[in-house]
């Protein structure tokens, strides 16, 4: 038994599943419950005590997830870079990355209409009209985040039997 292979695939499902699990937390029953307070005192309140702590956690789990995908993706016995994008496993892969990166970036696009959220809120320059565009695109990107992250996990996970 590859003690490293083993710590590696560890370290790789306990990140992903905490970035798929907050993921699907954020889009489903935190981002709208905050949306339903009846005051913008209260959401402003709720966004300062947790948006940069989850997008600290959210994006530190996303990169220990890719990095040590990358890293197993190197040294499963049978399998190497040159592997991803050719046959039923590295097809999953290909896919499995490529929507795990969307994930990350859209999670970022994500955090900046948080962060403008927050902004208008607490300096109350914004209207109604152009918070409620940021809640919009906020709650779409919460979605699509959590449906990618999804995917990602769904694919990697079959991959093996492909």
């Amino acid at each position: 038994m590859d003690v490293g292979l083993v710590i590696t695939r560890i370290i790789h499902i306990v990140a992903g599943s905490f970035w798929m699990g907050a993921a699907i937390y954020l889009a489903v029953l935190l981002e709208p419950r905050i949306r339903a307070t009846s005051g913008g005192d209260l959401e402003r309140q709720l966004l300062n005590k947790t948006s940069k702590l989850n997008s600290l956690w959210i994006t530190s789990a996303a990169v220990v997830t890719m990095l040590s995908g990358f890293a197993l993706v190197s040294t499963t016995p049978g399998r190497s870079m040159s592997d991803i994008g050719s046959g039923g496993w590295g097809t999953m892969i290909l896919i499995g990355i490529m929507t795990s990166v969307t994930a990350f970036f859209v999670s970022g696009a994500a955090g900046a209409f948080t962060a403008k959220l927050r902004r208008g809120l607490e300096s109350g320059d914004a209207d109604e009209a152009e918070l409620a565009i940021y809640r919009s695109k906020l709650t779409l990107l919460g979605y699509l985040n959590a449906i990618l992250v999804v995917v990602a996990v769904s694919t990697m996970a079959t991959a093996r039997y492909a």
